[in-house]
């Protein structure tokens, strides 16, 4: 639903009155994943989408509906051949659609708010006629309607794991708004300029860490980064959260500073590390890391050479070869 958040509080100063549609369950081969929305206006007109464009029209004509009579639905697309051409599900899969009038002012509200913030949270809804509404914060603390504290646990894994799902009650649906992913950006280059960029376009907080002032300070960057560290990664890194929303990256070529990150890097939970350089230089890596002490298997954690094989030489073709082999690792899970 992040993709959507723009143009719902665009929508919202427009006054327009709003539904949203969202995948609560997919089967098979359904093209767009839990979580999922689509927002519909009153005129009509569509923002997101649920199943790549092959339900939405189904969606939008039950979410009018939905706006004049307020009563929320869970419509069920299946993957019988009669069902796949009545509403173009082509794909062959299934999905469940929850479509409901706008949250509430006062709910929407507070998501605005943590959204802006970059504050974890997740929205609890009952799957009914008439939705009751839950955040439960990062922090544990809920805001909205009462809920059974046995849910806890699913809420809790749920959060932790990132992952949107209807929990074994059947009747409640958690959404999970994680924190942005942190792009970790070790060494300030002409590949982190192009890397940068693509980072914020895919909803990625950026952090560069350069003890070399000349070229964290003096690079020219596009979009900067949204934290810079004119240090040495020992000196930063230790104060950092280096957990699975981390993803880190190293650019620098200098062993001096590239394995100082590494040191610390490989006893961490962060979920990536890619390290730039020919399989050459990678080799004289691995062994200096084995003189460090580190063995094969926290070694086999750095991918490299860095980045997805598409026959890059420029620095932007790098720079996307990393966000693909980033973003792949990411949605990996």
């Amino acid at each position: 639903m992040i993709d959507v958040v723009s143009s719902i509080r665009k929508l919202n100063r427009d006054g327009q009155t709003l539904a949203i549609a969202t995948v609560i369950n997919t089967w098979k081969s359904s093209p767009r994943p839990v979580g999922a929305a689509l927002i519909i206006s009153e005129n009509g007109d569509m923002t997101g989408s649920v199943s790549g464009g092959c339900v939405e029209g189904a969606v939008a004509k039950k979410a009018l509906e939905i706006m004049k009579n307020n009563q929320a639905e869970v419509l069920h697309f299946g993957i019988t051949d009669d069902d796949a051409w009545e509403v173009g599900l082509s794909c062959g899969g299934a999905l469940d659609v929850f479509v409901q009038p706008f949250y509430p002012v006062a709910i929407w509200h507070l998501m605005d708010e943590l959204l802006t913030k970059d504050e974890g949270f997740t929205l609890l809804s009952t799957l009914e006629a008439n939705p009751q509404y839950s955040i439960i914060k990062a922090n544990g603390e809920s805001i909205g309607a009462a809920f059974e504290k046995s849910l806890l646990p699913e809420l809790e894994q749920a959060f932790y794991e990132g992952d949107s799902k209807v929990l074994s009650s059947g009747n409640h649906f958690a959404q999970v708004f994680p924190k942005k992913p942190v792009m970790l950006l070790i060494g300030s280059a002409h590949i982190t300029v192009e890397l940068t960029e693509l980072a914020h376009m895919f909803g990625f907080e950026t952090l560069l860490i350069d003890p070399r002032a000349t070229f964290a300070d003096k690079t020219q960057y596009k979009v900067k980064p949204q934290t810079i560290h004119v240090e040495w990664p020992q000196e930063v890194l230790p104060n950092l959260k280096l957990d699975k929303n981390t993803f880190a990256v190293i650019l620098s070529h200098d062993p001096k500073i590239d394995d100082e990150a590494l040191k610390l890097l490989l006893k961490s939970e962060v979920a990536y590390i890619g390290a730039l350089g020919s399989r050459k230089t990678h080799a004289k890596r691995i062994h200096r890391l084995k003189d460090y002490g580190f063995d094969s298997e926290e070694m086999d954690r750095i991918h490299a050479p860095i980045g997805i094989d598409i026959g890059s030489k420029l620095p932007r073709e790098i720079a996307l070869s990393i966000m693909a082999e980033v973003i792949k690792v990411k949605n990996r899970g």
